[in-house]
C-alpha cells in the first residue's frame, strides 16, 4: 500500500469544519457580552474556553485551528493578532497556555490563568503597548544597554557611563541624523538589581 492512501487519524481528528467555526462562533460571542456587561470575569473567561474544549473533545491544536478559521472568516491575520497581544506584554506561550495538556487540566494551570488574567484585568488600562529597538555598547569604556522609544534612547549600565566613549557617540549621532532634530538620552547608570 502507498503512503498516499494511509489515513492519518490524528489529522482527521484536528480538521475543522464550517460547523466547528459556526459552533464556537456562537460561543465566544455569548462570552464576550458576558465579559462586557461585567458578569464574567476574565478568568471566568479564560476557565469558560477550557471547558468548552474538554466538553467538545476538542485537542490544543484543533482549538488553534478552529480560531484560526474564525480570524480569517472575519479577515484577521492571527500572525498580527499574537503579535499585538505580545505588543501589550502577553505571551501565550510564556503565558502558559502554549503547552497545556486540555485532557490533563490541572489545577496548577487554571492558577497559571488566574494570575495572569488577574494581573491584566488590575493593569490592563494602564499598560501601553510598545515597540522598541535595543542594542549594545560593550567596549573597554562602557557596557551599556541601548533601549530605543522612537526619538528617546535611554543608556543602561550597572557602571558610571562615560559619554566620552567614541563608539557611544558614533551610534547616538547616527540615530539622531534619522530624525535630524534632537533626541532625548536618558542615563540609567550604577543601577542595582535584584531578584524579587
Amino acid at each position: 500500500m502507498s503512503d498516499d492512501r494511509i489515513i492519518d487519524f490524528n489529522d482527521l481528528k484536528n480538521k475543522v469544519r464550517d460547523s466547528d467555526v459556526d459552533k464556537f462562533e456562537q460561543y465566544i460571542y455569548n462570552l464576550y457580552f458576558s465579559v462586557m456587561d461585567g458578569s464574567l470575569t476574565m478568568v471566568e473567561f479564560s476557565k469558560k474556553i477550557f471547558d468548552y474544549m474538554q466538553e467538545n473533545n476538542i485537542s490544543q491544536e484543533k482549538f488553534m485551528n478552529i480560531q484560526k478559521k474564525f480570524m480569517e472568516r472575519y479577515g484577521m491575520d492571527s500572525k498580527e493578532v499574537e503579535e499585538q497581544l505580545k505588543n501589550f506584554g502577553i505571551d501565550r506561550l510564556s503565558a502558559g497556555f502554549g503547552n497545556m495538556d486540555i485532557n490533563n487540566f490541572t489545577n496548577e494551570n487554571i492558577e497559571s490563568i488566574k494570575k495572569s488574567a488577574s494581573f491584566y484585568e488590575k493593569y490592563g488600562q494602564k499598560i501601553k503597548p510598545k515597540s522598541c529597538i535595543t542594542s549594545f555598547v560593550k567596549n573597554d569604556v562602557n557596557d551599556i544597554e541601548i533601549v530605543i522609544d522612537q526619538e528617546k534612547v535611554m543608556l543602561y549600565s550597572n557602571k558610571k557611563i562615560s559619554l566620552m566613549d567614541a563608539e557611544l557617540n558614533e551610534f547616538l549621532l547616527e540615530y539622531k541624523n534619522m530624525f535630524n532634530k534632537k533626541i532625548k538620552v536618558v542615563l540609567c547608570e550604577n543601577y542595582s538589581e535584584y531578584e524579587y
